[in-house]
């Protein structure tokens, strides 16, 4: 009787752009045309030791990923979704430039939660060509870990030798070649990520943006903020949740920034949080309407509110899963 084989496990390499597709001209570095068969190399000798079949994808155009915007992260998991249906890859690695890497990441997070294949982003500080790059040793370790992770692990980052969750990356260096960290839970227990009946809304995708707290702040400042009519805020306050409420006006406005849309309070600090119950000034956040982010970071707290807005959630519904751990990007209270 003839013998049964078993498919080879594979890995779907989808690249959007970035750094690690460029390589240097007269006028800075610039996408690399001959990036595609490069990157079909540099693939197939990564994957041969692996014993592991492989594919590569692109996304077309690719993005420089300053140029991201919020509708960049969601075609990116729509794109990843309809090829895991037709190619159903062991591990799925996506290439993505670092500049936003962090905030694709986080909302990947949101996005794929039940993919239930593992997906690990990366990307690289040095373009493929450069003889000190990063490229090789970061697609190395995401195809690695896409392959050997469990079929149901949250979005990952691979960088600089780091394996990360994707909510809780920051890119703290511009230049070494470790640009990412993160702040790890010690006991994660998250809730999973709400089921919406009907899925995502059909309008545009939601955009959320972020204001700073600094000392020369009035009131005007933070109304400019939202004068582009965004979809929800992200306050970077003080310490524990403070925020210059004392200028004339600052309640007012704030008020009516949170009558207008969801306001969530972050700190600009690293580690520890926002906690509106701690001083006076929260309490006056919290009486105006802001939600207590908790110590998520910018790039999961953009990811986080923009996710929950698309997909339908508003009001006192909104706010109560913007407190709680979905996929781990609340690791305090």
């Amino acid at each position: 009787m003839a013998g049964s084989s078993t498919p080879r496990p594979s890995v779907l390499v989808f690249a959007t752009g970035g750094t690690i597709g460029m390589r240097a001209t007269d006028k800075g570095l610039a996408p690399d045309p001959d990036f595609p068969e490069v990157l079909d190399a540099l693939v197939a000798e990564i994957a041969a030791p692996l014993g592991v079949d492989w594919r590569v994808n692109h996304l077309l155009p690719s993005i420089d990923s300053a140029n991201a915007d919020a509708g960049t992260a969601p075609r990116i998991a729509r794109a990843v979704r309809a090829r895991v249906r037709t190619q159903r890859p062991r591990g799925v690695v996506i290439l993505h430039g670092t500049d936003t890497l962090a905030f694709a990441a986080a909302r990947l997070a949101f996005e794929l939660s039940d993919l239930a294949v593992p997906v690990v982003v990366t990307g690289s500080q040095l373009p493929h060509g450069d003889p000190d790059t990063d490229a090789t040793a970061n697609l190395t370790l995401a195809m690695r870990t896409a392959l050997r992770a469990a079929p149901g692990s949250p979005v990952s980052v691979a960088f600089g030798g780091s394996i990360l969750p994707a909510v809780r990356a920051t890119k703290h260096s511009s230049v070494a070649l470790e640009a990412f960290r993160a702040e790890l839970p010690l006991a994660p227990s998250p809730a999973g990520v709400p089921q919406v009946p009907g899925g995502q809304d059909a309008r545009d995708p939601a955009r959320v943006l972020a204001y700073s707290f600094v000392p020369a702040t009035i009131a005007a400042d933070l109304r400019a903020a939202t004068g582009g009519h965004p979809d929800g805020l992200i306050l970077e306050c003080y310490g524990s949740g403070n925020a210059p409420m004392g200028r004339p006006g600052m309640l007012g406005v704030l008020r009516e920034i949170c009558a207008e849309m969801p306001v969530v309070a972050i700190s600009q600090c690293t580690t520890g949080g926002v906690d509106l119950h701690r001083y006076a000034v929260g309490h006056e956040l919290a009486a105006a309407g802001v939600i207590d982010g908790g110590d998520l970071t910018m790039e999961a707290a953009t990811a986080k509110l923009g996710y929950l807005i698309d997909h339908g959630f508003s009001g006192a519904e909104l706010a109560e899963q913007l407190r709680r751990n979905l996929v781990g990007e609340r690791i305090g209270r």
